[in-house]
């Protein structure tokens, strides 16, 4: 499946300090997501919005109903 074409990516540290979450958000109100686990808790102050965007794999975006 191609990346989707996204507007919008939203940046989530989850409650176990551990997992980063991406929400994209596509034309139409389309929903992707994808995250990425940390070997070690950070706080959110230390999250760089901006290098985890960029750090988005294409391929892995999977579409939310």
């Amino acid at each position: 499946m191609p990346a989707p074409m996204l507007e919008q990516i939203d940046v989530v540290l989850a409650e176990n300090g551990r997992t980063i979450v991406l929400y994209g958000y596509g034309k139409d109100d389309a929903l992707w997501m994808q995250s990425f686990d940390l070997p070690d808790p950070i706080k959110e102050e230390n999250l760089d919005h901006q290098q985890w965007r960029a750090a988005a794999r294409p391929e892995a975006w999977r579409a939310i109903p």
